[in-house]
């Protein structure tokens, strides 16, 4: 391992006292639970699974504890008595996303206890965790002697650039796939140079074949599923990112690529200087945030943003850039705008004249108040000049924003209160952060 990684690991290892403390807690944890799970006669066991089992955590690390029901147990009491044993932790509280856990803490810890079904094929598989044991048995089956800090060095080099982790926030590479990339490449290094040649629609494999095709931009075939790709989460942006900060890390590795420097927000009148020199129309949409755990948070956050976006592209309203965010308790959806307002008057242009429905489209209308003038015939089409819904893009989205799909959640937020600014007054104080990120796009380790 060169000199200046060498320097990097001892930065993202815990110390021996922190994994001291650590298997501490592990043991005290897995004793209660055994002891709360004999007292109520179940046919359950605790094991430790994630980063902690396969000897690959960073510092600050969270614990992550599944709970091994038999697979006759049902799917009612497996979540009912799964969720009760994470009454053990302190302040537990229940996440309910794909599969049902716990999140808590424990002598200091951050802790999540999983209940899931014990299998020993994942052809067994009941829910959508049972694999991860699984997991936990094939990388400390194939790691090698080194290896460990080999993945400790790619997980933080991921997180460090802003692609790591694989949940809805992030959909980018998780724990386990940094470590099968790492097992297929050999070293942190040898995964980066592997990813110079990767492309949309790259299929990596390890001891199995895939047994199916998949769509994604890129494919890890699960060596304990081969139905599964471990990539699944990441996104083209992602995939690219990882890509290009490979490039750039490999030519000249700094320590910002690990620990990149907080983004400084830009002031309120240097972004009214910036948003000036832009010139592009800005309009800001937030709503509360609902109170529902980040898996279904951000989902919801995707496709509202999509919905705002289509809406405004269906109406001529052409979006240059947007993004959406988190600030404190609300959700902000930003929108650069090439055009952001337009005049009254709008062509809407109909059928062939030789076809039959055309009559349709000429009765229509010609009795619609909306019509300003027509119709009459351009090219081969009938058209009509219509008086257009909102002239703003501010107005359109006031107008229209209730006839969109934005997730069960958010549009509950939004019915109680939807605040929608434009131009000048788009650019808040408590925005800044968000606004930065959007007119700045600089990579984290060039801060």
């Amino acid at each position: 391992m060169p000199p200046f990684e060498d320097r990097i690991l001892k930065k993202i290892l815990p110390s021996a006292e922190e994994d001291r403390r650590i298997q501490a807690v592990i043991r005290e944890i897995l004793q209660t639970l055994e002891k709360r799970i004999a007292a109520k006669g179940l046919q359950a066991k605790p094991l430790l699974v994630g980063s902690v089992a396969k000897g690959v955590h960073l510092t600050g690390t969270e614990i992550d504890i599944f709970v091994a029901f038999p697979p006759d147990t049902s799917r009612e009491v497996l979540e009912r008595e799964g969720l009760a044993l994470g009454d053990i932790l302190e302040r537990p509280v229940r996440m309910y996303a794909e599969h049902p856990y716990t999140r808590g803490w424990y002598g200091g810890s951050e802790v999540e206890i999983v209940p899931c079904y014990r299998i020993t094929d994942a052809t067994q598989r009941m829910s959508a965790v049972d694999r991860t044991p699984l997991h936990v048995d094939y990388v400390l089956g194939h790691v090698k002697e080194g290896q460990t800090d080999e993945v400790r060095l790619l997980k933080a080099w991921a997180e460090g650039i802003g692609v790591y982790g694989a949940e809805a926030k992030i959909l980018g590479f998780s724990g386990y796939l940094c470590e099968l990339l790492t097992l297929k490449g050999g070293s942190f290094r040898g995964v980066l140079e592997n990813s110079l040649s990767w492309r949309p629609g790259t299929v990596i494999e390890l001891d199995r074949p895939t047994s199916r095709a998949f769509t994604e931009p890129l494919v890890v075939v699960d060596p304990v599923d081969p139905n599964r790709n471990v990539a699944s989460a990441v996104g083209v942006e992602q995939l690219a990112t990882f890509v290009h900060a490979a490039r750039e890390y490999l030519q000249s590795p700094t320590e910002q690529f690990f620990f990149p420097r907080p983004l400084k927000a830009l002031p309120l009148p240097k972004l009214r200087t910036l948003a000036g020199k832009r010139g592009a129309g800005l309009l800001a949409i937030s709503t509360p945030a609902p109170g529902v755990t980040e898996d279904v948070l951000y989902p919801q956050l995707r496709k509202a943003h999509r919905a705002f976006g289509d809406l405004l592209h269906r109406h001529a309203f052409q979006v240059f850039d947007s993004r959406f965010d988190v600030v404190k308790k609300e959700a902000v959806f930003l929108f650069e705008l090439a055009v952001d307002s337009l005049p009254r008057v709008a062509r809407h242009e109909g059928p062939p004249v030789w076809l039959k429905n055309a009559k349709d489209f000429l009765d229509k209308w010609r009795r619609s108040p909306k019509t300003i003038s027509g119709p009459y015939i351009r090219g081969e089409r009938w058209a009509v000049d219509l008086s257009r819904d909102a002239t703003t893009a501010a107005a359109l989205v006031k107008t229209k924003w209730r006839e969109l799909g934005i997730g069960k959640d958010l549009e509950k937020a939004a019915r109680r209160a939807m605040r929608i600014r434009s131009g000048p007054g788009a650019l808040r104080a408590t925005y800044a952060e968000a606004w930065t990120r959007l007119f700045e796009k600089r990579f984290p380790w060039q801060r």
